[in-house]
């Protein structure tokens, strides 16, 4: 599943279900996503939209 554009700027979840999160790049609480980091997720999500639509 690929994340929501305001999805933690670590893991991708979203902020509202995230609570402490354990990866193997340690331990970590919900953390806002780069400007670029959501423009990204933002194009990934309109380009699959796209796919789909065709």
């Amino acid at each position: 599943m690929k994340p929501k554009p305001m999805g933690c700027g670590r893991c991708g979840i979203d902020e509202d279900v995230h609570a402490i999160q354990v990866a193997s790049d340690g331990v970590h609480t919900w953390q806002q996503p780069t400007q670029q980091q959501i423009k990204e997720r933002m194009l990934a999500q309109r380009a699959e939209r796209k796919n789909n639509d065709s």
